[in-house]
C-alpha cells in the first residue's frame, strides 16, 4: 500500500537566511519621500503680498499725494541759499537724485525745488543767464538774495526798473514773493583817522562825515566853554552873597538844548556877545534835522511824494533825528533811493522787498554808536548792530553797522 507523502511547506517568515534578508518586514508599506504641507492660509505669511510684476510700480507713487510732498520738502530743501554762479557754495545737502526717478517725480518735485529754496545773485546778468540754463521749473522761484555793490548801484537799479521780457527783473522772476537786498554802502574809520580809512566812501559822502565830526566837534566845545563860564558866574555871585540869581541860570534849571537848536549853534549866546559865535552849522545833519522838524512838532503825515522815516510807530526819546535819520540824508549817495524808486512800477503788489545798508565802521565805534543810540540800534550774534525796519519810497529799509578790527 502506497504512502501518502505531505506537501512541502513552505519556509517560515521568521526563519533567518544568510543573506539576512528576511529581516524585512514585507508587509509594510514602501518608504517613499514625505511631501511637505502646504501652507496654512491663516499663517502670517499670507498677510505679505509680493510686488506685483509691474517694472514700474513705485510705493512712493502709491503715498498720496499730500505724503509725496512732504517727502519732497525734506529732501530738497536746503537752510542756506543756493548762490550762483559759486564755486564757494556750502554744501546743502538735497537729494537732487530723486529728479531722475521718474518723469512724474520729476513733475512733482522739480517746482518744490525752486519755490523753497532761496537763491543768491550778485549780478543782474546772473540772474537772467541762471534762468535761461536752469530747468523751465526755476520760473516757480519765489525768494531770491541780491548782493549790491555801491559800484554797481545803477547796473542794478536799471535792472530792477526794466519792463524788458528778455532782462529784468518781471520777466524772469514772474512768481517772486520775498526779496532781499543786501547793499554794501562802503566803509568809514574813527573819527580821529577818518581821512586815512574812509578811501571806501563816495568821495562826497566822506567829505560829508568829517565835515559833520568838525562841526560837532566845534560846537561841543563852545558848549564846553559856555557851562564853564556860567559856573563860574555862579560860584562868583554865590561868594558875594548873590543866591537868587544862581536858580535862573541855564545850567541847572533849563532842560536840554533840543538836538535841532544844538546844530545850528543859534539858541545860547556867547557869554562875550555874538562877534564870537560861528555861522550857522551847514551840514547836511543840521539840514535835515531843520527840515523834519515841523512834521515831528505837528506829527503830520508827509506827502505821498516825499518818503517817511518815522517808523512804525516806535519811539526814539531824544534820539528823534538820531542814526537812522542822521544815515538817510546820505540815500541818494548810498544809492538807496534810486534801487527804491526803480521797484515802484515793476515789482509785483505781493512782493515783500527789503533793502539793508550795511555801512562798516571799527568795532569800537560799532559799541559806542549802540550805547548812544540804544533805541535805535541792536546788536545781533556777531556784534553787528541794525536798526528797524522802515519805509523809505514804498520799501521796507533797515541800517546795520558792520564792525571790523582796526589791527585786521
Amino acid at each position: 500500500m502506497a504512502s501518502h507523502s505531505s506537501p512541502p511547506r513552505s519556509p517560515s517568515r521568521s526563519s533567518t537566511s544568510s543573506g539576512g534578508s528576511d529581516t524585512t518586514m514585507h508587509d509594510a508599506p514602501p518608504v517613499r519621500p514625505a511631501r511637505q504641507r502646504p501652507a496654512s492660509h491663516t499663517s502670517s505669511s499670507a498677510l505679505v503680498h509680493d510686488p506685483p510684476s509691474d517694472p514700474a510700480f513705485s510705493l512712493l507713487l502709491s503715498l498720496p499725494r499730500e505724503l509725496r510732498d512732504k517727502i519732497y520738502s525734506h529732501a530738497l530743501v536746503s537752510q542756506f541759499p543756493f548762490w550762483w554762479p559759486s564755486p564757494t557754495t556750502p554744501q546743502h545737502n538735497v537729494a537732487t537724485g530723486l529728479l531722475s526717478v521718474s518723469r512724474q517725480v520729476h513733475d512733482e518735485a522739480a517746482p518744490i525745488l525752486y519755490s523753497l529754496n532761496k537763491f543768491l545773485f550778485t549780478n543782474p546778468s546772473d540772474c537772467t543767464m541762471f534762468r535761461v540754463v536752469a530747468s523751465p521749473f526755476s520760473e516757480h522761484i519765489t525768494s531770491v538774495y541780491f548782493r549790491i555793490r555801491e559800484k554797481d548801484v545803477k547796473l542794478w537799479a536799471s535792472y530792477l526798473g526794466s519792463k524788458d521780457p528778455a532782462r529784468s527783473l518781471k520777466y524772469d522772476l514772474p512768481k517772486l514773493k520775498s526779496l532781499w537786498i543786501f547793499l554794501r554802502c562802503g566803509m568809514m574809520g574813527t573819527p580821529g583817522i577818518i581821512n586815512g580809512i574812509a578811501g571806501g566812501l563816495p568821495a562826497l559822502l566822506a567829505a560829508q562825515a568829517q565835515a559833520i565830526h568838525q562841526a560837532l566837534g566845534t560846537q561841543l566845545q563852545q558848549q564846553v566853554h559856555i557851562n564853564m563860564q556860567a559856573l563860574q558866574q555862579a560860584l562868583h555871585q554865590a561868594h558875594v552873597g548873590i543866591h537868587a540869581q544862581v536858580t535862573g541860570l541855564p545850567t541847572n534849571g533849563q532842560p536840554p538844548m533840543p538836538f535841532v537848536q544844538f546844530a545850528q549853534n543859534g539858541a545860547v549866546p556867547h557869554a562875550h556877545g555874538v562877534q564870537n559865535n560861528p555861522p550857522a552849522n551847514p551840514s547836511p545833519l543840521a539840514t535835515l534835522a531843520a527840515q523834519q522838524q515841523p512834521n515831528v512838532s505837528q506829527n503830520q503825515p508827509q506827502h505821498p511824494g516825499h518818503h517817511h522815516h518815522g517808523g512804525h510807530g516806535h519811539g526814539h526819546g531824544h534820539h528823534q533825528h538820531g542814526f537812522f535819520a542822521t544815515l538817510m540824508r546820505w540815500e541818494r549817495e548810498m544809492g538807496l533811493e534810486n534801487l527804491c524808486l526803480s521797484l515802484q512800477e515793476t515789482r509785483s503788489v505781493d512782493t515783500d522787498v527789503k533793502i539793508v545798508c550795511i555801512v562798516k565802521l571799527p568795532r569800537v565805534e560799532v559799541q559806542r554808536l549802540v550805547r548812544v543810540y540804544a533805541d535805535e540800534l541792536s546788536l545781533d550774534k556777531n556784534g553787528d548792530a541794525r536798526t528797524r525796519f522802515r519805509r523809505v519810497h514804498g520799501v521796507d529799509v533797515s541800517l546795520e553797522v558792520s564792525g571790523y578790527e582796526l589791527g585786521a
